[in-house]
């Protein structure tokens, strides 16, 4: 064994001795075990690190449609640094250009812009506030109900566009902008961009990878974290839940009508409540994230993922990258919903008490196979492609056995198919019965 492969073996076991050192301390604690919950209120303001709502909605994925091509990246930075450009713009008055699906074809793709894409809808009104966009949005009607998935910025017609798919609908306004600074982005970060093709007649309006694409395997310390955090973050009164235990692992809260259950061994935190009166005003949007907000980075880099039925799903992102699991490890789920009982709308919260912190250094990669290859695949074992709606490389959270506090985040290629997520591996083995978390 090399000298360097033991160094790397003695400082990950000094790591995990000291992780599971401090997680005994925090659950063997005296105030882990009292029942009468009696946190000041000063003290609860003082331990809040709150997360940024531009952390968390920022888009997933950039598209440059430059002279060389089409090139993706999902790289965190180079994605906020383009918004940013696009908060400095100036912008004209939005209008309706397209709608139905006949005319939203003419804008499936860009000859020389930027696309900057959202897995799930995501509101005008809110993009515009959470960016501080100076887009005006009086003249469009009912614009608080306006969604979208792709912002397209038109370089040669100097047009920025929001395209709403499920819809067939897109908004124009014009921009007057630093194009050169956008396309020199692109041009100074070349080696985070993934070569794409916009040729894609199995699919249409999905790019595709052009190459096989080698990304790094992870291993992450895994961190259990302490009922507090998400006490703290989620009643309206923390210091009023009074808190019981169960010799069964389940670790309860209470306060009026809200409710935390968290369940040791799924590793399961489930939160019931009413939403507060002053967000009732709100979108979903910022009423989801004042829930995530409170949690601050503790969790991980959660980002919004996506919205489907009345549920705002938000996923730990990895290196520009989500993470998806068998279970909840590595999303926060929000529902609000109407009560037929009640005047306030009622929110439930699922998320996992695991998380991932402290990367373990590794070399170690992985080859995944280009988006035409995995079609081609989901085709010839009789998919079909129709029912297709995305592709998004992620990372598979896999608990190391024998290792309790290890976890393995394995790149894979994952498919929003009949509005479900699978990863393409458990599509190509015909297994439906699970839906990638």
């Amino acid at each position: 064994m090399k000298l360097s492969e033991k160094i790397i073996r003695i400082a990950l076991f000094i790591l995990i001795l000291l992780s599971l050192v401090l997680t005994y301390a925090i659950w063997l604690s005296p105030t882990s075990k009292t029942a009468d919950i009696n946190t000041s209120k000063q003290a609860v303001k003082n331990d809040q690190n709150y997360a940024k709502a531009t952390d968390a909605f920022l888009p997933i994925r950039g598209i440059w449609d430059v002279s060389e091509g089409k090139f993706q990246t999902s790289s965190e930075n180079l994605l906020a640094t383009t918004q940013a450009r696009l908060t400095e713009s100036t912008y004209g008055q939005l209008q309706e250009v397209a709608q139905g699906e006949e005319e939203i074809k003419n804008y499936y793709s860009l000859n020389d812009g930027i696309e900057l894409n959202y897995e799930g809808g995501f509101s005008l009104t809110e993009y515009v506030k959470v960016f501080d966009m100076p887009i005006n949005l009086n003249s469009v009607k009912e614009s608080e109900k306006l969604t979208f998935s792709k912002i397209q910025v038109d370089f040669s017609k100097k047009k920025i566009r929001f395209l709403n798919y499920s819809k067939d609908t897109v908004y124009e306004a014009t921009i007057s902008a630093d194009f050169t600074g956008l396309e020199t982005i692109y041009q100074k970060n070349q080696e985070k961009y993934l070569p794409m093709s916009a040729e894609n007649p199995l699919v249409p309006r999905l790019l595709r990878t052009k190459d096989r694409v080698r990304l790094k395997k992870y291993s992450y310390i895994l961190t259990t974290q302490s009922y507090s955090l998400f006490r703290n973050a989620f009643f309206q009164n923390p210091d009023q839940a009074r808190g019981e235990e169960e010799e069964s692992g389940m670790r309860s809260f209470v306060s009026g009508h809200e409710e935390l259950v968290m369940d040791e061994q799924k590793r399961l935190v489930t939160f019931n409540g009413e939403l507060p009166s002053d967000l009732s005003k709100e979108s979903i949007y910022s009423q989801s994230f004042n829930y995530v907000s409170r949690l601050g980075t503790a969790v991980g880099n959660l980002r919004y993922f996506d919205h489907r039925e009345g549920q705002i799903n938000f996923r730990i992102f990895v290196e520009g990258y989500p993470i998806f699991s068998p279970s909840s490890k590595g999303k926060m789920s929000v529902k609000i919903e109407d009560s037929t009982t009640a005047s306030t709308p009622q929110i439930k919260i699922e998320t996992s008490m695991d998380t991932v912190q402290v990367p373990i250094p590794s070399d170690e990669e992985v080859e995944l196979p280009s988006t035409l290859e995995v079609e081609n695949s989901l085709a010839a074992v009789g998919f079909d492609l129709d029912k297709v709606q995305s592709f998004i490389i992620g990372y598979t959270w896999q608990d190391i056995d024998g290792v309790n506090k290890l976890v393995a985040l394995t790149p894979e290629w994952f498919v929003k198919y009949d509005n479900n997520w699978y990863s393409a591996n458990q599509l190509m083995q015909g297994n439906f019965e699970t839906e990638a978390s």
